[in-house]
């Protein structure tokens, strides 16, 4: 018979999770970013808490890092957009609240689903966040 080679990709399991969070504010520090959230970051090791925090991504690719504002019609079905350039998106919705829904993290990868609302305008919202640095969760204890 034909020999195979089976590979499994594993899973990235975070320390924490932004899920159910309201992202508020995202600070530019040359290629870096700090992203903020209302109300910290939710630490899912054993004791499984909320605690103060942000998370930090090193070495933003702004080329290729990218915002998609999709109107909302439900589950499923057509829809109009938009796409941005991640810098173009913070510069001009200021201020908004990004609701987390779902976190997907890849090869210098991270993408966050969810609900986006800022004057107004509410709509369903990808984020994809390119770096070649690290992504870092900063956690007050």
């Amino acid at each position: 018979g034909v020999k195979v080679k089976r590979t499994i990709r594993d899973n990235i399991n975070a320390s924490y999770t932004l899920h159910d969070m309201s992202v508020c504010e995202f600070e530019i520090l040359d290629n870096d970013i700090v992203m903020k959230t209302q109300s910290g970051i939710v630490e899912i090791t054993p004791l499984c808490r909320q605690v103060e925090g942000y998370v930090e991504f090193h070495n933003v690719q702004w080329e290729f890092s990218y915002v998609y504002l999709l109107g909302v019609t439900g589950n499923v079905g057509t829809f109009t957009g938009e796409k941005l350039f991640l810098k173009d998106f913070i510069d001009k919705y200021k201020p908004f609240g990004f609701s987390v829904m779902d976190e997907t993290y890849g090869y210098n990868m991270t993408k966050y689903c969810g609900y986006f609302i800022s004057n107004g305008k509410f709509c369903e919202c990808v984020i994809e966040i390119y770096h070649e640095g690290d992504m870092v969760f900063v956690a007050e204890k």
